[in-house]
């Protein structure tokens, strides 16, 4: 008899992504550090993500839009990746993530300068947010 497809069976993510507070080290101000990568680790290169930002009234919309290879003279395995820091996110957000293939999940964030909140996430969802940075398993963080 075939196995029964379960109403709580988890898609894998095939991304994840921290959004944390953060104090900037050349400025030290308050910003939210935001990283995004893939969870496939890459054997030759650790590639940069390739994402179009958009943040305005209440929403953070991030797409991405391909792999782009390393300014490194060193091969180096590991996930492709984004980072970037914001200044002055405080309050409520919808935040959009655009996989490479055009699917959407959205969640709702608190964003403060003490901590992030993840207030609503999609139940199927191909991006796993982690908002403690203590919690966030990645190798060069």
């Amino acid at each position: 008899m075939p196995a029964r497809s379960s109403a709580k069976e988890q898609v894998e993510p095939e991304y994840r992504l921290l959004i944390t507070p953060h104090v900037a080290e050349r400025t030290l101000r308050s910003v939210t550090r935001v990283i995004l990568e893939t969870t496939k680790t890459f054997a030759t290169f650790s590639y940069e993500l390739s994402v179009g930002e958009e943040i305005h009234d209440g929403s953070i919309a991030l797409s991405v839009l391909g792999f782009k290879t390393p300014h490194l003279t060193m091969p180096a395995p590991g996930p492709a990746r984004f980072r970037k820091e914001y200044e002055g996110l405080h309050g409520m957000y919808t935040l959009v993530i655009t996989g490479i293939d055009g699917r959407q999940n959205s969640f709702s964030l608190r964003i403060s300068s003490k901590k992030v909140e993840l207030l609503t996430s999609p139940r199927k969802s191909f991006v796993q947010i982690v908002t403690d940075a203590s919690h966030w398993m990645s190798p060069t963080t």
